[in-house]
């Protein structure tokens, strides 16, 4: 839906390894942002199937230091996410507090 952008696919195994070489503005992940440090622009936290509350199956979302919770997500609010990071890089409103 964005052939613009450059995107990886990496085993959690070898994220942090991925995250050092690539350093994307943007990281949809099973593990929230704070396991591996750096900053990031946007950081969406898809939990797993094993979650055991209903909250623990939310998936966060990080957006420049803004963050919430939604069910799903579904495909559109990830592209938001997207659309959204690259907008704040093209104006130079970036802080990649995530």
């Amino acid at each position: 839906m964005r052939p613009a952008l450059t995107v990886r696919s990496a085993a959690l195994s070898e994220l942090e390894q991925e995250l050092a070489h690539f350093d994307p503005h943007v990281v949809v992940c099973s593990q929230p942002n704070g396991i591996h440090p750096a900053a990031r622009g946007a950081w969406v936290q898809i939990p797993t199937n094993d979650a055991k509350i209903d909250e623990e199956r939310l998936a966060e979302i990080c957006l420049d230091g803004e963050t919430w919770k939604t069910e799903g997500p579904p495909f559109s609010e990830l592209l938001e996410v997207i659309d959204e990071t690259e907008e704040r890089l093209r104006v130079g409103s970036f802080s990649e507090a995530c």
